[in-house]
């Protein structure tokens, strides 16, 4: 692998020191699984801001994400995902 990726190939000690590692339990008890972890909840999908979209498509068939995204306070890419899933 080295003569195909040079320096930017791992070393062969280093993997054998990775194998023995999860072999002795050190790494081989992880869990490697999603856990549920706090972050950011999706609040610009609830049902509020999907009958505002609906209400400013149905006023101005022409109106543009970017103007329905900053006139609702959400990203250009929340907008096209509701937009796609009520189905405009």
């Amino acid at each position: 692998m080295q003569a195909i990726y040079g320096d930017q190939c791992v070393d062969v000690s280093t993997v054998r020191c990775w194998i023995r590692q999860f072999k002795d339990g050190e790494l081989g008890q992880a869990d490697l699984s999603d856990k549920t972890r706090s972050g950011r909840p999706e609040t610009a999908s609830d049902h509020l801001h999907q009958d505002c979209i609906k209400k400013l498509i149905r006023g101005n068939r022409r109106i543009k994400q970017k103007e329905i995204a900053v006139a609702l306070g959400i990203s250009k890419e929340r907008v096209g995902n509701l937009i796609d899933v009520l189905g405009f």
